[in-house]
């Protein structure tokens, strides 16, 4: 059977009452209890020296005034005592503020013990005078001295020893009055002390509210700072903290090292296999780098496959060498991800401060331009920038800003050099070279402008618009003619660019047979798998594929056995020497040969004389280009040729070569 709670039990007023007071004495107390956070303890002092410091010179000028006054008044022992104390009081006031306003890292201790110290001057000021002359009128000093220590108090230890002082002095000097006067002075004092402990408490739970919601502000905007010098995907420093950093060691002097680490190969793993492993690939070279042991060094991330490292200190051209090698070797072991081992190869560019550069950019300038160095000798080395190369980059740069700034669409044009066929005698072909105009550079060499859109990522808009104006003149030409276009080696790594071409060869209606598109060696080396896989689309789609410069490289013959190849073009270098250099010849001869088993068109490049060709007639040679059977030339002259062409044939009458 349930029992029915008793009246005993249940809470009288009186439990209820103290049970409120008890609440309330938490509560006050709480608001004085020192913190043991040592942020909030700053803060604490940060907001309580504004509060003190303003009423330190006016005190310091009423303590003057006073000591004045006690020179007018008292003589003997009594004015030297109480000059000395009044005295004492104004000139520590005055290095008190001089204090506070000096140091801004004042802690919550040393701001205690000023407030001590203030307080007590003031206490002793008061008590030497009243045991000298016991005036009661006076005694209303203590209740004020209460008043103000309790405004003024940092701590609950100061506010209590400070209040309790006063009062209990005052308590002592009225113990001598006669009963009724010290019932009065003891009901003042316990409401001073009430009232006192009351403004503090109110005082202070201001103070503090403002100082937590100031200290929630400041969190905030720390992780806030956080997020925002952070790379959201591997954790490490983003761009717009690297460059904090970089500015802050050059604001200090201290020298070091920029190092770019550019990933050869991540774009066509996120091709193939998808973002999702592109960054869990990423994440895993972040962590690699992270467990090497680099000390006084930063590992940050700029961009999609770009990462910077800052080497503080002052290591040598061959230390930084060896260290960039490391790293190098470090990122380019195979990851396993997913059950498969993936591989990526990186180079990396350097540049120093002071020896290289005063400021981030410039810094970052030479080393961008070390690593362009580096990608372009095979990649996966570690070049430091040349300062004899300052010239060459500053050219390089204006070049690029042309680019960036430049109308391509109208600076840029093609000029045709005729690819002609000795067995047909009639050109059957044009290879279509890139020129540029610049307004503020004049004309610019290809191989200059090229390079330049190749490192500051304008090539693939340059080769868009080269490539719509040369199947603009494909249109205009016989089905019969060809044209030949080249790819550098960023246009053959990137997959969607490489269906944009064909996105706009089928737009255009012209056949993909009339299109070979030409590569290089050094195209292909940085990573011919990937290579490989787009120019096979290229020629499953019924393009043809052409290797340039054959021969000029370190393993052509490698690459004929690899590549999807229609065409191969000979270095000029071996045409030049076939009239005086018997191997020369014979090599020649030999890869004419090769092409003819292999189903290769061969085609001889840089024929310039009448004795030249007189020598590789005998060799048989497929197609020649050359200054002897055309000069490059504008769209309208070739439509000429094409145009004489046909005519000539048509008569029956046999093409003369150009003279040299």
């Amino acid at each position: 059977m349930s029992q029915l709670p008793s009246q005993c039990d249940q809470p009288g007023p009186a439990s209820g009452n103290q049970s409120g007071v008890s609440s309330a004495l938490t509560k006050l107390l709480a608001l004085f209890r020192t913190t043991n956070d040592p942020a909030r303890q700053q803060a604490i002092a940060k907001a309580y020296v504004p509060i003190l410091r303003p009423i330190l010179i006016p005190a310091s000028v009423y303590y003057i005034y006073v000591t004045w006054e006690h020179w007018q008044t008292q003589t003997g022992l009594i004015l030297a005592i109480y000059c000395f104390i009044s005295a004492t009081t104004a000139v520590s006031y005055y290095l008190f503020r001089r204090y506070l306003l000096g140091n801004e890292r004042v802690t919550l201790g040393q701001l205690e013990l000023v407030n001590l110290a203030i307080n007590l001057l003031i206490y002793i000021n008061v008590l030497s005078y009243l045991l000298v002359y016991n005036e009661q009128a006076r005694y209303i000093y203590f209740v004020l001295m209460a008043v103000i220590f309790s405004i003024t108090g940092a701590t609950l230890r100061v506010v209590l020893f400070s209040v309790f002082l006063s009062l209990t002095t005052l308590y002592f000097l009225a113990w001598s009055l006669p009963d009724e006067r010290l019932a009065e002075y003891v009901s003042i004092c316990v409401a001073t002390a009430f009232a006192s402990i009351s403004m503090s408490a109110l005082l202070r739970s201001a103070i503090l509210r403002q100082i937590d919601a100031r200290l929630l502000a400041d969190d905030l905007t720390a992780k806030a700072q956080r997020l925002a010098d952070t790379d959201m995907l591997t954790g490490i420093p983003n761009r717009r903290a690297i460059f904090q950093k970089i500015d802050d060691l050059i604001s200090e002097r201290r020298p070091f090292w920029m190092g770019i680490f550019d990933l050869d190969g991540f774009k066509a793993i996120n091709d193939v296999y998808g973002h999702i492993l592109g960054d869990n690939l990423l994440c895993a070279i972040v962590e690699r780098v992270g467990n090497l042991d680099l000390p006084d060094t930063t590992f940050g991330r700029i961009g999609g496959d770009e990462f910077v490292v800052i080497v503080q200190g002052t290591l040598c051209e061959e230390e930084i060498r060896r260290f960039g090698t490391s790293v190098i070797d470090a990122i380019s072991r195979p990851y396993p991800i997913d059950h498969m081992a993936l591989s990526v190869g990186v180079s990396a560019g350097l540049s120093h401060f002071p020896a290289m550069g005063s400021t981030g950019a410039q810094l970052y300038e030479k080393a961008d331009y070390a690593l362009f160095k580096a990608k372009a000798q095979l990649g996966g080395q570690c070049f430091l920038f040349d300062t004899a190369e300052d010239a060459e980059m500053k050219q390089a740069i204006a070049i690029e800003r042309a680019l960036r700034e430049g109308n391509l669409e109208t600076e840029l044009y093609l000029l045709f050099q005729p690819q002609f066929s000795p067995r047909q005698q009639r050109v059957v072909g044009f290879e279509a070279l890139a020129r540029w105009h610049s307004p503020k550079l004049g004309l610019v060499r290809p191989d200059q402008f090229i390079r330049a859109a190749e490192r500051s990522g304008h090539i693939r808009r340059v080769s868009t618009i080269l490539f719509k104006q040369g199947l603009k003149r494909l249109a205009e030409w016989p089905p019969d003619i060809s044209l030949s276009f080249n790819l550098s080696g960023q246009d053959i790594s990137d997959r969607s660019f490489i269906l944009s071409l064909l996105g706009q060869i089928m737009r255009s209606g012209i056949s993909p047979s009339r299109i070979e598109f030409e590569i290089t060696e050094t195209a292909v080396m940085t990573d011919i798998e990937t290579s490989k896989t787009l120019l096979e689309e290229l020629r499953a789609s019924g393009c043809k594929i052409a290797l340039d410069d054959f021969g000029s490289g370190y393993s052509s013959f490698e690459y004929l056995d690899q590549l999807p190849l229609d065409k191969v073009k000979i270095d000029r270098s071996f045409i030049r020497k076939v009239s005086h250099n018997t191997k020369t010849r014979e090599i020649v001869a030999g890869i004419i040969g090769l092409c003819s088993k292999l189903d290769l068109r061969c085609v001889l490049e840089g024929v310039e004389t009448r004795d030249e060709m007189n020598i590789l007639a005998e060799l048989q040679p497929d197609l020649i280009q050359g200054y002897l059977y055309g000069r490059p030339m504008p769209a309208e002259a070739a439509l000429q040729v094409i145009r004489d062409q046909d005519s000539r044939l048509g008569d029956g009458s046999v093409p003369h070569a150009q003279s040299a």
